[in-house]
Order: structure tokens, then C-alpha cells, then sequence
């Protein structure tokens, strides 16, 4: 395999951007060493590793001039209210709720000048045009992070746009066209006219479907049918790339070879055209890639240059990452990147081994089209599969049967999409052909997929791979597929084995090293043999107003308390349901793939209405419920959930005893024999409370308890000191009384309640009692989700989004008890 410089290049200025992320340099200091390696190149040095260090120096400086003056001046004015005047650069995407979100590039702020990017929230008025100079007031504020553990990072995700700050507005002021060049704002328009033929000749549903194939766009997208192309690994499909690029390109480069231009003319004309494509399909990271790569490659024919694919992707990649530095974070850049270096280096050989063993049972001409099918996907997984799991924790086992079968019926009807939607903005009558042909083929695509996706085991849920597997994956893969790698390796092996055996193994050093080793060795075998770590963990979500705790026990043994609230946002929308949308994932990325007991402590909407998703999701061992007669309509439709999956339902007992193995124990405080009556709220009041119990750390999950039901666990002398507190209905000021928080003593409180509520939780007068025991709190409005950890006998409190001022971190052994009663 000969040297491919770009290849080597791209890589290098990804690492020196891997650096700069974790170090944070000035970029100052990044060029004051870069200065001197490039003095020494440009001194007749030619050394390789010296221009590589040279390469990773300026990916670094690169990197940290964005993060740093690359930003424009706009925090000069953060948290302030103003009125910024800039160039919508950014599509306006509906919201939820009604309200649109586009990017602003600012040339003024309260008329004076500003350079930077700002995230304008429209939530009333008509929305302006991609390219449209406008006037947006508000106040500008720095994005928020994730909410929730490995739930959607804002900041990081408009951070990768150049986007720092983010503004709520009303209505804007449209002040014309503004500065943008004609050629982006033509292609924008020209896509945006296109959709309106597709859905002009065909049913929004098949509309949405065929302008995901064709230009990438998911707005519309239904959700049944996204779920269906992720189960099934053919999600790809609906994001351009080098597929569709190719579509283009070819009958294009065809027709002027045709029309009689030579190669370089021809590639003269193509690229235009590819880069207005790029521009019409949204320029996401992997249509940049597919675009850029073909513009090299037509570029090369102009120049007469021999064509190198490895090389014409390392080209693009580090054409990209110096414009976009941030994009090496994106997992859509990521995935395109390798998938496409994957099919590269390893289709060919896959497509060698697979294609005599598949001719043995199948004619000559379908075993090499099966083999050259399975090959392409199968050496993209490769590559793309570690990535996957590592963001997702979920696979497809029928992926590559399902890319052979639905690629092969995307590859016609795409083309037979452009050529129609095409012909439809040109002759309006045509656009027949498309509504009568391409309802069915799109019905039957549909059909096939959802037929793929029905399949048992077409979706695993695994829990995300963690960075160590995904690196060992990798590194696997290339002492297996790259002879370069296994050869190192080899030779590595062999000289030190070499040395050894030549009289290092009589030197004091050496011996050092072998202790080293075997104590390493032995530690990790004894890590090994210790199990899991030995710790609790309880984990409060980020649900808005209302709760939904995960215990989860040493022993891998998992109790969900409450499964948060669902509701609709308005007519025709999906609503909110946090048991689809926060809970269910959770578990997912936890790794939790059964629940021993799911506890609804009292049937109000904010604890009961995720239940039924989460019931549907993941297996259960038993529900327990405050009343098996209430009629709240979430609350039924739970209970109907587990009595069609066959999963018990029943009151606890008041003192019952449930153990969650490894020494945990979930004490029922609540609902009392005798249920309360009369109080401000019976269902909160004869809520299911608990206290979980783990070595010589304690819980108090209060639930919604009204301050009488306090009182009356008080009164009959409850064990009830502990240390963290889940506050007793969301901070309401009838609950958590001076003399129940007397008898609980809690270190830690922590209050569920959504940001902005309308019931005012958590109430001043709440914090101030929690204050004045001496506890430390924490919010999920403010820290997101908050999750304690315990080995039993120390504690330790994270929130997703931020800690509490002046909180400090506890932190606990790696292993805790576990590892030494190990030894």
C-alpha cells in the first residue's frame, strides 16, 4: 500500500484538534511553537515527522483560534437585551410549539458593529427567508448543555455550527435581502421549489419520504417511518452522500462527453454544478464530504492527475476540518467519513472472501452481485458500527440484508424521483407521472422497510460501547485488515522479545517492568473476578414537572419510581411524553434491560404518564400502584399495558420489605392500611413512599406526601433519617415540614420540578427549611438530572447541567468495598 499524503495529513490535523479540545491552548501559544518547526522545514528539513507535527501544531491552533477569537465579539453583550441586526444563514425549522429557529450571522448590535452567530428563536410573526436581512430583539444567552445524561448537548451541537449565543424573539423586522452571496440563496431557492412539486404531486406522508431521499431533508418526516429506517440501518438513506452525488454526476459527465467536450472541459462544468447541489441539499457534513471528494476528483481531471480514492478523501477531510474544525465532532461527519474510508480499504477484500464460498451455492452472476452488495455494507459497518453503539447503544443484526434489499430499490427510484420532480418544475402537467408511479413505489418502500424492521431481533438494544471498547475496536480491526498496522505490531513484539533474550533480562530495569506487568495483569484479573462495582446509584431525570427515579443495585438489579408526565402541546402535535422520550432512552444507555418493580406512586399524570411507553419498552417484574380504581386516563392505560403484557399489579403493604438484591432494601413507608382522608389531596397523600436502604446510606423517596401524611409518618415513629432526600411533591410549600425534615436530617435534598412551572416549585419557603437543616440542594431545573452514587458508605451528587454554588464534589473510589474485600 503506497503512502497517501493527504490520508496521513487529515489525520494528523484531527489529532492536533483532539488535542486543542482537551488541552485548551491560547492560539497564540499553538503558533508561537508552530513558528519554529516551520522555520526548520523551510530550512531544507525535510523530515516527515517533523511536517506531521508541523500539521497537528496548526490543527490545534486552528481549533482554538475558533473557540476563542474565532467567535466575533458577541459575548460583549450576553445576558444583556438587544436588538441584532444580521443574515438569516440558516433554513427557519419549525419548533415545537409553533415558534421557528434559524441563525443569524450579526453585523450590528444596538447599532454598533459585531461579528458572530446567534440562534434566534421566532416565537411570533412571519418568518423571514433564508438570506433575508433582519432586525431580531431579545436577550442573548448562552445555549444550554445536556439536561440529562447523554441527552441532546445544545451547546455543543450549535458550537459546531460557530453558534455561542441564542436569543428568544417576537416578531422580526425584515429589512431585505441581506449579505449573502447569490449563489447559496439560488440554491436554497431552487430545493425549496422542488419540494413544492413533490408535495404538490403526492400525500405529505410519501412527500416527506421522497424529499428525505432526495435532498435529505427530515423535516416532515414522519415519525413511524424514522423509526422504522433506524431499526432497520438504513437510516443513511435519508441523508445525501456520496450516493446521491454520484446519481448526479455521472449522467451529467455522460451527457457532456456526449455533447462532445473533452475531460477536462467536462470536469470544468461539473463542478458548479456539484457545489450547487451541496448548497440545495442543506450542506450537512456528509454531502459536504461527498461533494468536496467529487470536486477534488473532477479537479484532478483537469490537471490530468491520476485519481487516488484514499488519498481524494484525506484531501476532503482536511479541506473540511480546516474550515470547520468543529465538525470533527459531529457524528454525522464521523459516520460519512467512515463509512467511506471503510468501504475503501476493506470491501474489496470481503467482496474476494465472500465471492467463492457464495458461488458454491448460487450461479456464478448472483454470487458476484450478493458478494459485492454484502461487501459495500459490511465494510462500511466496520467502521461506522463502533461509532454507532457508542452514541446510540443499539444495533441491527439485519442491517446488511436490509441495505442489499432496500438500496437496491432506492437506487431506481431516486433517479426516477429527480428526473420527475425536474421535469414536474418545468412542464407542470408531468407532475402526474410522479404522483400516480411514485405513490406506489414509495408505498411499497415503506412496506418493505416496516416488513424489516417487524423481523425478531431486528433492533438490539446493547448500551453504549464505552470509548476504551471503541478504540480497541479499531485497533483490532487494523491489525486484521491493514498489513502496515500488523506489521508494526510484529516487529514491535519481535525486537523486544529480541532484547530480552540478548541480556535485558538480567538488568534491574527489566525486572521492574515485569513486576509492573504482572501486577497489572493480576489487578485487572482480580478486578475482573470482583464483579461490578459495588455501588447505588439513584438517578432523579430531568422530566419537567413531575418525577421519575431510577434505582439501580450493585448487582445490575434496576426499580423505576414514577415514569414522569406526558401531555400534548396542541391540536395535531405529538405532545410530550417523557417515558418514550427521556425515561426509555435512559434505561437504554444505563444498560438496564429489565425492571425487577415499577413503583406509580399515586396516579397523577407527571408520575403515571410515561408509565405505558416504559412498560412497552422493557420487560417488568411487577407494578406497584396506590389504587388499582383511579380514573385518571393515563393511569388506566398503564394498567391495561401490564395486564396485556402479563405483568402483576398490587398495593404494597404498609412496613412490606422488597429487596433489590446486594444487600438493598426498598422500605414501603406509604400508602398507610388506612388511607388519609379529607386532606388537600388524597392521591398525594396516600402516595407510595419509600426509603431504600443500602449499607449505612439511606434515601427518603417522599413522592408527592402531603404535610398531614408527614406528620402521621412521624407520629408512628417510621425509620426515616437519611441521607438524601427526593423532596416531597415537587417543592410544594404544604409538604416537607420543619418536623419531618427533623426526623430525616438529610445531607442532600433533591427537587423534581420542570423550569417555569406554574405551580411555583419549588417555594421559597421550602428552600428556605431546607436550608436551615442543612441541606444541600439540588435541582432538576437547574442541575438537570441528578444522580447519587454510593459504595454504602460515602455519597456522591452529580447534576448533567451544573452543580449547586459552593457544592463540592465527594468522590469515591473507583471499585470501593468491593475491590478490597477482593483482595
Amino acid at each position: 500500500m503506497h503512502l497517501r499524503p493527504a490520508l496521513a495529513i487529515a489525520v494528523a490535523f484531527a489529532g492536533g484538534i483532539l488535542v486543542a479540545e482537551w488541552v485548551r491552548p491560547h492560539p497564540a501559544v499553538c503558533a508561537a511553537a508552530l513558528v519554529p518547526l516551520l522555520g526548520l522545514l523551510l530550512a531544507g528539513r525535510r523530515s516527515g515527522a517533523l511536517l506531521l507535527a508541523a500539521v497537528v501544531l496548526s490543527g490545534a491552533a486552528r481549533y482554538a483560534y475558533v473557540q476563542t477569537l474565532g467567535r466575533g465579539n458577541l459575548a460583549a453583550w450576553a445576558d444583556e437585551r438587544v436588538t441584532v441586526v444580521g443574515t438569516v444563514v440558516s433554513e427557519p425549522a419549525l419548533q415545537s410549539g409553533g415558534s421557528v429557529a434559524y441563525i443569524v450571522a450579526a453585523e450590528s448590535v444596538d447599532g454598533l458593529p459585531a461579528r458572530g452567530r446567534v440562534r434566534v428563536t421566532q416565537r411570533s410573526g412571519p418568518e423571514p427567508a433564508y438570506g433575508e436581512r433582519v432586525a431580531a430583539s431579545g436577550t442573548l444567552t448562552p445555549p444550554r448543555g445536556p439536561r440529562r445524561p447523554g441527552g441532546f448537548d445544545q451547546a455543543a451541537y450549535l458550537a459546531r455550527q460557530s453558534v455561542y449565543l441564542v436569543m428568544e424573539s417576537g416578531p422580526v423586522q425584515r429589512l431585505g435581502p441581506g449579505r449573502l452571496d447569490p449563489f447559496r440563496r439560488a440554491a436554497v431557492a431552487a430545493r425549496l421549489r422542488l419540494e413544492g412539486v413533490l408535495y404538490q404531486a403526492l400525500p405529505e406522508r410519501e412527500a416527506a419520504l421522497m424529499a428525505g431521499l432526495l435532498f435529505g431533508s427530515r423535516t416532515r418526516l414522519p415519525a413511524d417511518i424514522e423509526d422504522a429506517f433506524r431499526a432497520t440501518g438504513v437510516f443513511h438513506l435519508l441523508a445525501v452522500s456520496g450516493g446521491n452525488v454520484a446519481m448526479l454526476v455521472m449522467p451529467l459527465l455522460w451527457f457532456l462527453y456526449r455533447a462532445g467536450l473533452g475531460r477536462a472541459a467536462a470536469a470544468a462544468l461539473a463542478i458548479p454544478v456539484v457545489a450547487f447541489f451541496v448548497f440545495l441539499t442543506g450542506a450537512s457534513p456528509s454531502v459536504l464530504r461527498a461533494g468536496l471528494m467529487a470536486a477534488l476528483v473532477l479537479a484532478g481531471d483537469i490537471l490530468g492527475r491520476e485519481r487516488d480514492a484514499l488519498n481524494t478523501l484525506g484531501a476532503a477531510a482536511a479541506l473540511l476540518l480546516a474550515a470547520l474544525p468543529g465538525m470533527l465532532f459531529d457524528l454525522g461527519f464521523q459516520l460519512s467519513a467512515g463509512a467511506t474510508l471503510g468501504i475503501l480499504l476493506l470491501a474489496r477484500p470481503i467482496q474476494e472472501w465472500l465471492s467463492p464460498r457464495l458461488a458454491r451455492a448460487l450461479p456464478e452472476r448472483a454470487a458476484v452481485w450478493l458478494s459485492a452488495g454484502l461487501a459495500v455494507t459490511l465494510a462500511a459497518q466496520a467502521l461506522v458500527e463502533p461509532l454507532s453503539l457508542h452514541a446510540f447503544g443499539a444495533f441491527s443484526p439485519i442491517a446488511p440484508l436490509a441495505n442489499l434489499l432496500v438500496v437496491v430499490f432506492v437506487g431506481w427510484l431516486v433517479p426516477f424521483g429527480l428526473a420527475a420532480v425536474l421535469l414536474g418544475l418545468f412542464v407542470p402537467p408531468a407532475v402526474w407521472l410522479l404522483g400516480s408511479l411514485g405513490r406506489v413505489a414509495l408505498a411499497g418502500l415503506v412496506y418493505l422497510v416496516k416488513a424489516l424492521a417487524a423481523l425478531p431481533l431486528a433492533h438490539l438494544s446493547v448500551g453504549r460501547l464505552p470509548t476504551g471498547w471503541v478504540l480497541g475496536w479499531y485497533g483490532a480491526l487494523a491489525l486484521v485488515a491493514v498489513p502496515a498496522a500488523r506489521r508494526l505490531a510484529t516487529d514491535t513484539c519481535t525486537g523486544v522479545w529480541a532484547r530480552l533474550r540478548a541480556g535485558w533480562a538480567t538488568a534491574p530495569a527489566a525486572w521492574l517492568l515485569v513486576a509492573v506487568a504482572a501486577a497489572g495483569a493480576a489487578l485487572s484479573w482480580r478486578m475482573a473476578l470482583a464483579g461490578a462495582p459495588d455501588r447505588l446509584e439513584v438517578a432523579v431525570l430531568d422530566v419537567g414537572q413531575g418525577d421519575a427515579i431510577l434505582v439501580r443495585a450493585p448487582g445490575g438489579r434496576a426499580a423505576l419510581i414514577d415514569a414522569g408526565p406526558a401531555y400534548r402541546v396542541g391540536s395535531g402535535s405529538p405532545g410530550f411524553d417523557a417515558g418514550r422520550e427521556v425515561v426509555v432512552p435512559h434505561l437504554k444507555r444505563a444498560g438496564v434491560r429489565r425492571l425487577e418493580v415499577l413503583v406509580l406512586t399515586h396516579p397523577d399524570v407527571d408520575h403515571v404518564g410515561g408509565a405505558e411507553a416504559v412498560l412497552r419498552a422493557v420487560p417488568v417484574g411487577q407494578v406497584l400502584v396506590s389504587t388499582t380504581s383511579a380514573p385518571e386516563s393515563r393511569h388506566a392505560a398503564a394498567l391495561e399495558a401490564a395486564a396485556e403484557l402479563g405483568v402483576p399489579v398490587r398495593v404494597p403493604r404498609e412496613g412490606e420489605v422488597l429487596s433489590l438484591g446486594e444487600g438493598v432494601a426498598l422500605q414501603v413507608l406509604g400508602p398507610p392500611a388506612e388511607p388519609i382522608a379529607g386532606s388537600r389531596s388524597d392521591d398525594n397523600a396516600n402516595c407510595i413512599a419509600l426509603r431504600v436502604v443500602y449499607r449505612q446510606v439511606a434515601f427518603l423517596l417522599a413522592c408527592d406526601l402531603e404535610g398531614v401524611a408527614e406528620e402521621r409518618l412521624v407520629d408512628r415513629e417510621h425509620a426515616l433519617s437519611a441521607d438524601v432526600l427526593k423532596v416531597s411533591h415537587h417543592g410544594s410549600r404544604f409538604s416537607t415540614t420543619e418536623r419531618f425534615l427533623r426526623a430525616v436530617r438529610p445531607r442532600y435534598a433533591v427537587i423534581s420540578a420542570g423550569s417555569g412551572n406554574p405551580f411555583g416549585h419549588p417555594h421559597g419557603d421550602v428552600l428556605d427549611r431546607l436550608r436551615d437543616a442543612g441541606a444541600e440542594v439540588w435541582r432538576t431545573d437547574r442541575h438537570g438530572t441528578v444522580t447519587v452514587r454510593t459504595d454504602g458508605f460515602r455519597v456522591r451528587v452529580e447534576g448533567s447541567g451544573g452543580r449547586p454554588q459552593g457544592a463540592k464534589a465527594r468522590p469515591l473510589p473507583p471499585w470501593g468495598g468491593r475491590l478490597i474485600g477482593a483482595w
